[in-house]
């Protein structure tokens, strides 16, 4: 009986190492945020999208602006419209939302490569982010993302 299962361990192993691969896919991705100089934040997809420099476009599908115990504060949806929203990597996203100060946001949307057959979206990524813009005693506005904080002046 243990010659059995010592014929089969491999196999079962090699099975559950491929299938953990494979189902190991990072669902949401991580859009770049900074505050700009009128403090409102400036969500980007971050430069290592293009790696390798073919100044690719992205399609916007949807941008939204989430609080938790509220709902949707705001939402642009452009699959839905005739318009195509078109942006590079490192560029802001227009956001036509005020981000008020010390109330925590989920920013989320989504985005696939210019390229890619629109039917088939092989290259849709959902990217989510959490923020929130302190202001300092001393006046200068500080970024918390995820947890961490960034300072602006």
């Amino acid at each position: 009986m243990y010659k059995n299962l010592f014929r089969i361990l491999p196999l079962v192993l090699t099975i559950t190492l491929i299938t953990g691969c494979i189902l190991h896919n990072n669902v949401f991705y991580t859009p770049e945020i900074a505050l700009k100089k009128d403090g409102q934040p400036c969500i980007s997809i971050p430069a290592n999208e293009d790696f390798f420099r073919r100044k690719k476009e992205f399609n916007i599908l949807s941008l939204y602006v989430f609080q938790t115990g509220v709902g949707y504060l705001w939402k642009k949806n452009y699959y839905d419209s005739g318009t195509q929203y078109y942006v590079k990597n490192q560029q802001c996203l227009d956001f036509n939302y005020h981000f008020h100060e010390n109330i925590f946001y989920t920013v989320e949307f989504i985005s696939i490569e210019k390229e890619d057959d629109e039917i088939h979206r092989s290259t849709q990524k959902d990217w989510v982010r959490y923020m929130r813009i302190i202001k300092k005693p001393d006046g200068t506005l500080q970024l918390l993302l995820d947890g961490e904080a960034r300072d602006y002046s």
